[in-house]
């Protein structure tokens, strides 16, 4: 006969294919759910040597929407099994990471409402008697759904405790709202993010007890605040690149060096070419050091197609430019 965990896993809410994660603490599957109405898709967690049993029990009786609705909690050989509903969309780390790879980030109004969202959930769980802590807290553990609401994962206890959970979790939310505005971690806490949420995220990062958040509603009522203002500055255009490292001027005096290059080709002077080669060559590497550095050292971002379309424009244009020497001069 079979075992009662062979039958949860066999009959009632049986895997789908290979695991989808797997470390030295966690084992993840999706199942089908077969003990539940409808037989929907979930998740199946495995939570190695440690009972959380209680924990997700609790989770289940109270069934909030800050977290995914917990079909079933079994706890067998040690382990902790945990059957979940299976949700749509990505985790905020997925979704940086999508950012990145396309060199783009959230808009200040995308990122205030993912932020606002996870104050509200956040503010619901301290709302709960007794409290629920989420020791865990990171973009990972954060659920972006296609419907946009945002649900909380793994709400098992952190290996490494923080001496002050409630100020480390203000300083992580403002990692993140920096993260997600400019791409980038604060380096070393600090914030090199401008715009109008600069204010918010420097208190994040304030070490004085007398300046520090002591609740999520007045974090959450200075986001409302700053998104009535109207930035000092524009964080992620091309106003904050000086003129001299703009490819319209450095194009030109490139454009006036290709011209001469090519006058000494068609004219069959390579000893002076070559010296002009030599010259467009460093000051094409010199102003794309120049430029990316000063862009990078100041958070300065732009989308490919803005970094793109001015370089090969200027492409173009040389490219004309030796055509018309060529056909002038011969």
């Amino acid at each position: 006969m079979a075992s009662e965990k062979e039958l949860f896993i066999t009959k009632q809410y049986v895997p789908v294919g290979e695991p989808i994660s797997q470390n030295d603490h966690t084992i993840i599957y999706r199942v089908k759910c077969m003990a539940e109405r409808g037989t929907p898709d979930g998740i199946l967690k495995m939570y190695r040597k440690k009972n959380i049993s209680n924990l997700y029990n609790r989770l289940a009786e109270l069934d909030y929407s800050e977290w995914p609705h917990i079909y079933s909690v079994r706890y067998y050989d040690e382990n902790t099994l945990v059957v979940e509903e299976y949700l749509e969309g990505y985790t905020l780390a997925e979704l940086l990471q999508k950012n990145r790879t396309r060199s783009v980030t959230f808009t200040e109004a995308e990122a205030y409402n993912i932020m606002d969202k996870i104050c509200s959930a956040l503010e619901s769980l301290m709302m709960i008697q007794p409290p629920i802590s989420h020791h865990d807290l990171k973009p990972s553990n954060i659920f972006i759904t296609t419907t946009g609401a945002v649900k909380f994962l793994d709400f098992i206890p952190a290996y490494k405790k923080p001496k002050n959970s409630f100020q480390h979790m203000i300083h992580f939310l403002g990692s993140l709202f920096h993260e997600m505005l400019t791409g980038k971690e604060p380096p070393k806490g600090k914030c090199t993010y401008q715009g109008r949420y600069e204010a918010v995220i420097r208190r994040c990062f304030e070490k004085s007890p007398d300046k520090q958040y002591t609740s999520i509603s007045s974090l959450q009522e200075d986001l409302d605040y700053a998104k009535t203002q109207e930035p000092e500055k524009v964080s992620n255009g091309i106003a904050e690149i000086p003129y001299a490292l703009t490819i319209p001027f450095q194009g030109t005096i490139l454009a006036f060096e290709w011209i001469l290059l090519s006058f000494f080709f068609v004219r069959n002077m390579p000893s002076v070419m070559c010296l002009f080669v030599v010259a467009f060559c460093i000051h094409s590497v010199a102003f794309t050091y120049s430029r990316h550095r000063f862009m990078k050292e100041n958070n300065v971002h732009l989308s490919t197609a803005r970094k793109a379309i001015p370089v090969l424009i200027l492409a173009a244009i040389l490219g004309c430019l030796s055509a018309a020497i060529s056909f002038f001069i011969q």
